[in-house]
């Protein structure tokens, strides 16, 4: 990966400022400079993205709905970054207050 886990963090949070489905804004990100694969939560609503980073995110595949089950037609497809940074601007240019789940 060649970054430190900070460094990968502040670089994911270019393209999950919030969650893409419930635009929760405090997402946590689960890195380790040895792991090939690293992940992404929200503790929100609990959807899970992992991350193919070299030196920087390749792609990103939701691997885990949430409980509102949004985005369920995406499970298990790798997407650009880029992707999901559209999809959480339009989250939050579409609702004023994250959900609640539960």
């Amino acid at each position: 990966m060649g970054k430190t886990p900070q460094e990968v963090k502040s670089h994911v949070s270019k393209y999950f400022p919030w969650c893409p489905f419930c635009c929760f804004e405090d997402l946590e990100v689960d890195v380790e400079p040895e792991r090939r694969l690293n992940y992404i939560l929200c503790s929100n609503c609990g959807a899970k993205w992992e991350m193919n980073i070299q030196e920087k995110i390749k792609s990103v595949k939701l691997v885990s709905t949430g409980i509102l089950w949004k985005g369920r037609e995406l499970l298990e497809k790798e997407m650009e970054p880029k992707f999901w940074q559209n999809k959480a601007w339009l989250c939050i240019l579409t609702r004023k207050t994250p959900e609640k789940a539960g």
